[in-house]
């Protein structure tokens, strides 16, 4: 993990907070929110670091379009996530998206078995599997439509940024 400012701590914890509050509420996360998120991080860590800091939200936000997009092309996650990703990589940089993405894969697949068994849905959901990669699929397979499962999984991300957040600040200074 790698040490944040606290104006990039403070603005992640902003970002994340307000996406999971809006995606709870509409189910969506607002482009200028991720957008905002996004411009912050690259300012932030520029302003304080020059060209370093560029480079750090960069690749940050680079890592994240390199392994989000391919998701969003599959349908697998809404735009919104997707966005809110390159936001969280931009504000926390690509050591801490990979923390992130773990902890948010382990904490969405909960949620998801918890919303599958509340809803009944374990045997369907377990024959639906291997159609994820069929190109004509039921829409109910698709993140976003209304006929899917669906989480709000801005939650998730959120979670996962500020357990993160909590941990490099728990962590013995070098």
């Amino acid at each position: 993990m790698t040490a944040l400012p606290i104006a990039a701590e403070a603005a992640l914890a902003a970002v994340v907070l307000t996406a999971a509050a809006t995606d709870v509420r509409r189910r969506e996360i607002p482009n200028w929110l991720t957008v905002s998120g996004i411009a912050a991080g690259f300012l932030i860590h520029t302003s304080l670091y020059g060209w370093r800091g560029l480079k750090f939200a960069a690749l940050g936000f680079g890592l994240a379009a390199l392994a989000f997009l391919p998701l969003f092309v599959m349908r697998w996650l809404g735009g919104g996530d997707v966005k809110l990703m390159a936001a969280v990589a931009a504000l926390a940089g690509a050591e801490n998206l990979i923390v992130v993405f773990l902890l948010d894969a382990l904490l969405g697949g909960v949620a998801a078995l918890g919303v599958i068994l509340a809803r009944g849905r374990l045997w369907k959901t377990l024959r639906n599997i291997p159609r994820m990669f069929a190109k004509d699929r039921s829409p109910e397979l698709e993140a976003g439509n209304e006929k899917s499962v669906g989480l709000p999984r801005a939650v998730t991300i959120a979670a996962a940024s500020l357990i993160l957040l909590w941990a490099i600040n728990r962590a013995p200074a070098p």
